[in-house]
């Protein structure tokens, strides 16, 4: 149990860091959606490795979820296109 509490509290720390250094990726390129969509793919790369070392899944039943769930995706990419575009103007 000891250890999901530190995952979560890295995870929560982990929130401003992403919002400054996406914002800052952002403000380099000029384009707070381009850093925002290099963030995804990185996160999208990462995910499928981690996946893919944690054994086998069901690939298939992502076919059969209900389709209201993939709007988490929507969530997320809505968070971190406002922080990547607030961000720089909150300092």
């Amino acid at each position: 149990m000891a250890q999901y509490a530190v995952i979560m509290l890295l995870a929560g720390v982990g929130i401003p860091l992403l919002a400054a250094m996406n914002a800052a990726l952002g403000r380099h390129v000029g384009s707070p959606a381009a850093a925002a969509a290099v963030l995804f793919s990185v996160a999208l790369v990462t995910c499928l490795l981690v996946s893919l070392l944690t054994g086998p899944h069901n690939w298939a039943r992502f076919a059969t979820a209900p389709r209201n769930l993939f709007a988490a995706g929507l969530f997320v990419a809505f968070y971190v296109l406002s922080v990547t575009y607030i961000a720089p103007h909150f300092g």
